[in-house]
């Protein structure tokens, strides 16, 4: 029985001097945050320093680690690896203790070009050299999001104005090659906002949400005069003008103005807008109206004075020439109603 116990006792013992060598072995957990995106401007070999954030025991180690391998593509085109891949090469290569790596992130898009900047006298010169090395080649989001825009505003490419964040332009520049493109649009009021999910077969690489400004160009109608309340709209009173508005700007066509009756002044050179203009009062408040009254092929028309003002379609009360009685009637022409039979006279 003592046998048994200082056996039990002696393989508990080597089992935990057993653990705590392997995690003396091991140190600390190592942790590597991948960056969304990456570009390179050196012929430099990449490492794991390049394209994230190594904390932890083993940084510096890793740190150091060469990641060509797992470049394929060309110079100059966007590039995507997988942290799948990443963590493989780091098992595969001796002196790491993989089991205490921890990857943060799905993956990372990189690019590398061999060009090197020669400096100019002209800074400004310099600056708009950079600015073009830095236009990613091929397809990419921003894209296909002037695309679904255009196709959503019915508008072409020099009737387009797209103004995005300075913080969302690494996304935009992602390559679109190969891939699926997602966009949903979140919200239709104010600035243009739409999520966009961006799929490498059926893996979701990254998604963000945008809010940018749209304008478009488009023709307009302008106030050639003062225009009073009230005023019976025509072509002296406007003109056509192209200008850069949202595209939620309810601008009046001429379609629509003509015929019609401003509801509040408007100002030379103010854009007539479609809250501007409204049907013109056909009767008014005391004007005398012939009315008719239709069953089958009978027609009888009585006359009377009206008690308010409408517009074409709109329902008014009258009153008979005698005052003996008041029956209602939809108007339909200027000093002309038509009597609602199902409304019998008001007093009869």
């Amino acid at each position: 029985m003592t046998r048994t116990l200082n056996y039990t006792r002696t393989t508990i013992l080597m089992a935990l001097v057993v653990m705590v060598l392997a995690s003396w072995a091991q140190g600390d957990v190592s942790t590597i945050t991948l960056k969304s995106t990456v570009r390179i401007n050196n012929n430099e070999p990449i490492t794991l320093a390049h394209i994230g954030t190594i904390q932890g025991d083993q940084a510096k180690e890793l740190g150091q680690l060469i990641i060509d391998p797992l470049i394929k593509g060309q110079d100059g085109l966007w590039q995507h690896l997988n942290a799948n891949d990443l963590r493989n090469l780091i098992e595969q290569e001796p002196g790491f203790h993989a089991g205490s790596v921890i990857i943060h992130g799905n993956s990372v898009h990189l690019r590398r070009t061999n060009h090197i900047a020669v400096p100019t006298t002209s800074p400004s010169a310099t600056k708009e050299s950079e600015q073009a090395e830095e236009q990613p080649q091929g397809p990419t989001v921003r894209g296909h999001i002037e695309r679904w825009i255009r196709d959503r505003y019915q508008v072409g490419d020099d009737l387009l104005k797209m103004t995005f964040r300075d913080s969302d332009e690494s996304f935009l520049s992602i390559s679109s090659e190969g891939r699926l493109i997602e966009i949903r649009e979140i919200s239709k009021r104010g600035r243009v906002s739409v999520r966009v999910v961006i799929y490498d077969g059926y893996e979701i690489i990254d998604e963000r949400a945008l809010i940018f400004d749209v304008e478009i160009f488009r023709p307009l109608l302008v106030a050639r005069v003062r225009i009073n309340r009230g005023t019976i709209l025509d072509e002296s009173h406007f003109m056509t003008e192209r200008r850069w508005v949202l595209p939620d700007e309810h601008a009046a066509n001429p379609e629509q103005a003509i015929g019609m009756a401003i509801s509040t002044t408007i100002n030379p050179g103010q854009l007539l807008k479609i809250q501007h203009i409204e049907l013109p009062l056909v009767i008014r408040r005391g004007d005398i109206v012939s009315a008719k009254s239709i069953a089958g092929s009978v027609v009888v028309t009585v006359r009377g004075r009206a008690k308010g003002n409408a517009r074409q379609g709109e329902i008014v009360e009258i009153e008979s020439m005698n005052r003996q009685n008041t029956f209602t009637a939809r108007a339909i022409d200027k000093g002309k109603a038509l009597i609602i039979r199902d409304t019998p006279p008001i007093g009869d």
